[in-house]
């Protein structure tokens, strides 16, 4: 018996110090956890025009992001149409060795918009010099596309409908996914319109496109009507990039440079792309860093450092400003008037209060407005670099 009880009290050690060597294990998994944050959930959309450019160096930003799990990327005309714009996706995927993640060939036209309303459009209210994407003079056929640096991808795009992939990305992660749309917002207004609820699904929506000012942006303007609908909804939240503040940060060799002295993966690209490249004549390899910014806010929000709530739509009637962003922000306190005012009496400012209020079928966005363009630049290194 007491042989028997040594042996007992001996395995009951054995038990409880090993119990605790798998509570210790348990705790530093817990505190690896900790120190690590989760990745962010995205879905890319991408009018993805290459190999240089905005859309196709913030799609390898993405591809490369430690802090992304990119669920797929879709894709849709805009800068050029959407079976060149998935060719070049689908290089991007391969030149970052990330063929795990799908591309999915998404809309090749904008809902009502054609190519025949532009043209009636300018000859009834002139032409404009703005860059049209797929309606510039002399742009390739829709059918056209042209092989990335170093020939046609191998990898094929993911079957399907760019608008059902978006629907079941949402669903299969509740409350989890990011959207970034970087281009016109043809395939996420068809995806709201199969399926409403997905909006509720969407832990936020970040868009790069409009313009603050009210004006012409390229993205909105290809599609009005998707704008409109997608603008419309009742997202839980709105992040805008526009075009004014993608104007603020340019390309320059100074920055390719740094990437390349840094190495990594798209040392050789960034190099034969941009400082060994000569593009034609009346063309330039370095772009507004448009889609580059919004990626960086989406992983680093400390990169904007000011920020305005707008309440944005589109102007979707066919006269002179089809397309342009119509922009509505509540006016600053205190309010003021030249005198006289509509009466003898003081202003009444309770009601004006009660009177200046958002249009009810929009949602307020934040708008981006200024942003650290040395956080910015390292921060893009960084990804490029890595």
């Amino acid at each position: 018996m007491r042989s028997t009880d040594r042996g007992g009290r001996a395995l009951s050690s054995a038990l409880a110090a090993a119990a605790v060597f798998c509570l210790g294990l348990a705790g530093a998994a817990a505190t690896m956890a900790q120190a690590e944050p989760a990745k962010i959930k995205v879905l890319a959309d991408q009018d993805s025009a290459g190999p240089q450019g905005t859309n196709f160096l913030s799609l390898l930003m993405l591809l490369n992001a430690p802090q992304i799990d990119l669920l797929g990327i879709t894709t849709v005309s805009g800068d050029q149409w959407v079976k060149p714009a998935t060719v070049f996706a689908l290089h991007a995927v391969e030149l970052a060795g990330r063929t795990d993640v799908p591309v999915i060939q998404g809309a090749e036209q904008p809902l009502l918009r054609t190519g025949r309303d532009q043209e009636l459009h300018e000859e009834l209210y002139g032409s404009f010099p703005n860059w049209h994407g797929t309606y510039n003079p002399g742009t390739p056929e829709p059918d056209v596309t042209w092989a990335p640096p170093g020939g046609f991808p191998k990898t094929p795009p993911h079957p399907g409908r760019a608008a059902d992939f978006i629907i079941d990305t949402l669903r299969a992660h509740p409350g989890e996914v990011v959207l970034y749309f970087a281009g016109p917002l043809t395939n996420l207004a068809l995806a709201v319109r199969m399926d409403p609820e997905i909006v509720q699904l969407a832990k936020a929506l970040y868009i790069m496109g409009a313009s603050s000012g009210g004006g012409f942006e390229l993205n909105w303007w290809w599609d009005p009507e998707a704008a409109a609908i997608v603008m419309r909804e009742p997202w839980k939240r709105i992040v805008v990039t526009t075009g004014e503040i993608g104007f603020e940060m340019i390309a320059d060799e100074n920055l390719m440079r740094r990437v390349v002295e840094a190495g990594g993966p798209f040392t050789e690209h960034v190099r034969s792309q941009y400082l060994d490249f000569t593009p034609p004549d009346g063309l330039t390899q370095y772009s507004a860093m448009w889609d580059e910014l919004a990626v960086a806010a989406l992983i680093d929000p400390s990169i904007i450092t000011e920020t305005e709530t707008l309440w944005l739509d589109v102007d979707t009637t066919h006269g002179p400003k089809y397309g342009h962003t119509v922009v509505w922000r509540r006016p600053q306190e205190p309010l003021t008037f030249f005198m006289s005012y509509s009466g003898p009496g003081a202003l009444d400012r309770e009601a004006w209060a009660g009177h200046l209020e958002p249009p009810a079928h929009l949602r307020p966005a934040e708008v981006q407005t200024k942003f650290d363009r040395e956080r910015f630049e390292d921060l893009f290194v960084e990804l490029m670099s890595r």
